[in-house]
């Protein structure tokens, strides 16, 4: 006995053509949640009356891993460089001595986005299957 099984073998190519299809969608997915998390990081900092300074130098960085068509697509979002930078941990979590600690938690900035995330995530994975 024999079946056709054609149907099945497309079905399974196309399954694994998904990671690799999705790779450089959740690229633009990644770096508009960075962007956004960025300005949610930049108002806090400018909102504070000690560590404004800080908002200028909040950027991000995409960084990606790929292989054999899977990957890890990540975003570095917060300080960077010297100068104000070098105030972060004081201006979030402040020290041991009163004062600081007085910018939202950058954590708060990613969960206040994450929605947004998966919405953008789910816009441009449609169609996929």
């Amino acid at each position: 006995m024999s079946a056709d099984t054609s149907e099945l073998d497309g079905l399974a190519r196309a399954f694994r053509a998904i990671p690799a299809l999705m790779v450089p969608k959740m690229r633009g997915v990644v770096a508009k949640s960075a962007l956004n998390t960025k300005n949610i990081m930049r108002k806090d900092a400018r909102s504070s009356r000690h560590f404004k300074q800080l908002a200028a130098v909040i950027s991000y960085d995409i960084k990606e891993h790929i292989f054999g068509g899977d990957g890890v697509i990540e975003a570095e979002i917060g300080p960077s460089g010297g100068g104000s930078a070098s105030l972060a941990g004081i201006a979030y979590f402040g020290t041991s001595k009163p004062g600081g600690g007085t910018v939202r938690n950058p954590e708060d900035a990613m969960l206040e986005e994450a929605p947004n995330f998966y919405e953008y995530a789910f816009k441009a994975t449609e169609g996929l299957l």
